[in-house]
């Protein structure tokens, strides 16, 4: 049995390394309070600089991703130039978000996009607090009443996404348009008939446009526009009433604006604002083979002399 004197004492190392005295070794004196707390100050004052950078661009970041979008009226022309069962759609957004953006197109829910040759318009710029119309091209989706909801594609500073925007209650524009488009044979039910020239020379054509209202209830033509490349054409005062089935004569003269373009045009056509059921719509009307002759007559008058 081993005696308490046999028992092996434990090693006691004590501290390791030189003695902390609190003072500098160069001089002897204590360390200054300041000096003691720098390392650490600085270390923390690193860490948050790079925290707030970091927060700020992850804000930035979405700021720039930010799209807030607000739908307003829809002004709806049938008969687009691309089918005879087409409209045009021409939808009111603002931007009531913080960054500029760029609207790239748009989808309508119940009807299906049409693009042309040329890819459809160009992106609509709009920036905070700016109302802009953007241009598209429809055809109703029968099987699909619409909810009133568009796809909205557009470019931010953080690239490109879609988005869902809605429309005002009790907002029925898109549905009176798909019911034109599919519950309806001739959309706004008014249509130009048979033209006629009542004098034409080099300062323009007068021509007569009979506007009938082949719908059920009454209407009130309230504008009409040339949409025919290259010229320009006045009416009559207007707006006019037309009861249903009834017609009105409206004068018009035309006059050459472009003659390039001019040269190049195919159909001759206009735009009718109508309102009906307190809605304004804007109808393209094609005009017959009289008003199209009358016109390429005209150009030559103007400007091949």
């Amino acid at each position: 049995m081993a005696t308490d004197d046999d028992r092996v004492v434990p090693l006691e190392l004590g501290a390791v390394g030189p003695p902390d005295s609190g003072q500098d070794p160069d001089s002897g004196r204590p360390w200054p309070a300041w000096r003691m707390w720098t390392g650490l100050g600085a270390a923390l004052l690193v860490g948050a600089v790079v925290g707030i950078v970091a927060n700020n661009a992850r804000n930035d970041a979405a700021e720039y991703a930010e799209v807030d979008l607000i739908r307003g009226t829809v002004d709806v022309e049938f008969g687009s130039p691309l089918s005879s069962d087409a409209q045009r759609l021409y939808v009111n957004l603002i931007n009531t978000g913080p960054r500029e953006l760029e609207i790239l197109s748009i989808d309508v829910d119940g009807f299906t996009t049409m693009t042309g040759a040329d890819g459809g318009p160009d992106p609509v710029t709009a920036a905070p607090g700016e109302w802009v119309q953007v241009e598209t091209n429809v055809e109703a989706d029968c099987d699909t009443r619409p909810p009133g909801t568009l796809q909205v594609h557009v470019r931010t500073g953080s690239g490109e996404q879609s988005v869902v925007v809605t429309g005002q209650p009790g907002d029925d524009q898109l549905i009176w348009a798909w019911q034109g488009g599919c519950q309806s044979a001739d959309g706004t039910g008014v249509f130009i008939g048979d033209t006629r020239t009542i004098s034409a020379d080099a300062s323009g054509a007068r021509i007569v446009l009979p506007v009938t209202n082949g719908g059920e209830e009454p209407l009130t033509v309230s504008a009409m526009d040339a949409t025919t490349p290259g010229f320009t054409m006045t009416t009559d005062p207007l707006p006019i009433d037309v009861a249903p089935g009834q017609t009105q004569q409206v004068t018009t003269v035309w006059t050459v604006a472009d003659c390039a373009d001019a040269a190049r045009f195919t159909e001759a056509t206009i735009a009718v604002t109508i309102h009906n059921e307190s809605m304004d719509t804007r109808v393209s009307q094609p005009l017959g083979n009289p008003t199209l002759i009358e016109l390429v007559r005209l150009t030559v008058r103007v400007c091949e002399t």
